[in-house]
């Protein structure tokens, strides 16, 4: 039922997005795509926990597979997501009004704002009717537990050693590695500007990468050592983010939209060799009835360290005068760098600037992954092994407010920071990665 539930919503507010979107507000577009989220995560919550439920089904040698093969169909949705995007979103009502008309660029024909929404309707509808025919496997031998009994296990999960591992993993992991680079953002669709058939073809070419990747971590990396593929997989992210600086430069012509893909596409490829990492750990961790719950609260506090995430990538632009301006009237301060076009950016000493900035994010990038990926399991094995060293040291109060300290604050902060995210008068606010209001 709440998959259900959660799908339906998810089809109300597209309807009225089908019929209104081009008339709201920015704020007000932002708070429905907002309770499009929830209402996905309504159905995405049970979804993940069945996933990891059977999981733990799956014969040792193969566990992992089905969550694994879970996440390669979502991601394959957000290849489609970009082909929409390269072939319906490329027309007048969605690009800007100056845009060249040719293959490349912008085409002469395309859907309005409120067309998109309504064949978004469309899609979902259809995808959401075999849901009312899925079947759960037989749950009669899991004991059915109070509200309080409930809390009691997760309480217990909360103070297990691995648990604390995980939550200080993903936290330091997700927040502090991998970065956002604005400077990139900048360069693709300021700079060179990006069509929007581009763009697609970026979302295409990347999410498939995306796919791949997890499809090797599934047939050549799952019962490997998970610690060695953090490793291997952030340094040469880390590396590969480099080339960034060579199209700063235009180093042989490189400050091309079409190179800028190929960037991405590397990247998110190596990214996605750990993309379901930590989810194999919380398949060996997660207590019977309880799956979603732990899952679900990892990966939160993974979500909201990625916030975090960004928010440092952006608060980084300042100390480097790396701060973008588009000021067509050419009134951009001192400090910052002007993306009008290119002349302007070289002119303002963009390409040292965004160098830098990358330079820095790049060694922080590593430092941490090489500080936080200690307290990522190396394997199955060993993720019993911290399990059970955690309960011949008893159950730690201590260990879980920790834990439970940790996550509030992560969590916290990444919503708060949503909600002011939604309103164009407090998105500015340096505390959530404005420029200043």
């Amino acid at each position: 039922p709440w998959m259900i539930a959660g799908w339906t919503g998810v089809l109300a507010i597209l309807f009225i997005l089908a019929f209104a979107a081009d008339k709201m507000s920015t704020s007000l577009w932002l708070v429905s795509l907002m309770f499009v989220q929830v209402f996905v995560m309504l159905s995405d919550v049970p979804a993940d926990g069945y996933s990891v439920e059977l999981g733990q089904l799956e014969p040792k040698e193969r566990r992992g597979q089905i969550l694994a093969t879970g996440q390669r169909i979502r991601f394959s949705f957000c290849v489609i997501a970009g082909i929409i995007q390269m072939f319906l979103l490329n027309g007048p009502h969605t690009n800007d009004s100056g845009c060249p008309t040719s293959f490349l660029q912008c085409w002469s024909w395309g859907l309005t704002i409120n067309q998109y929404y309504g064949l978004l309707f469309a899609m979902i509808f259809i995808l959401t009717v075999p849901v009312l025919y899925l079947k759960e496997i037989d749950a009669s031998h899991i004991p059915q537990h109070s509200l309080r009994e409930f809390f009691e296990g997760i309480w217990a999960t909360m103070q297990n050693l691995t648990t604390l591992y995980l939550v200080i993993f993903v936290i330091g992991v997700q927040s502090l590695s991998n970065f956002t680079n604005n400077a990139a953002i900048y360069l693709q669709y300021y700079v060179i500007k990006l069509t929007n058939f581009q763009a697609g073809v970026d979302t295409v070419t990347t999410y498939g990468a995306l796919v791949t990747a997890i499809w090797i971590f599934q047939r050549f990396l799952i019962n490997r050592n998970w610690r060695y593929t953090q490793y291997g997989s952030t340094v040469l992210a880390a590396f590969l983010g480099l080339v960034w600086i060579s199209a700063f430069y235009n180093e042989g012509g490189t400050m091309d939209g079409w190179f800028t893909i190929f960037i991405d596409l590397d990247t998110y490829f190596v990214q996605g060799l750990t993309q379901v990492l930590f989810s194999m750990a919380v398949i060996e961790l997660a207590r019977p009835g309880q799956e979603a719950t732990t899952y679900e609260f990892i990966i939160t506090c993974a979500n909201a360290a990625s916030t975090i995430n960004g928010i440092i990538s952006t608060q980084l632009l300042s100390p480097f005068n790396s701060v973008g301006c588009d000021d067509d009237g050419g009134y951009c301060p001192s400090n910052t760098v002007d993306v009008t076009d290119k002349e302007a950016f070289n002119a303002s000493n963009g390409p040292q600037r965004f160098t830098y900035y990358t330079l820095v994010l790049t060694a922080i990038s590593l430092g941490s992954c090489f500080v936080f990926t200690r307290f990522l399991p190396a394997s199955k094995e060993e993720c019993h092994e911290w399990k059970q060293r955690g309960d011949l040291l008893g159950q730690s109060a201590t260990r879980g407010r920790i834990s439970m300290t940790l996550a509030i604050l992560v969590i916290g902060y990444g919503l708060i920071a949503a909600i002011l995210l939604l309103d164009t008068k407090t998105a500015c606010e340096p505390a959530i990665g404005g420029s200043g209001c």
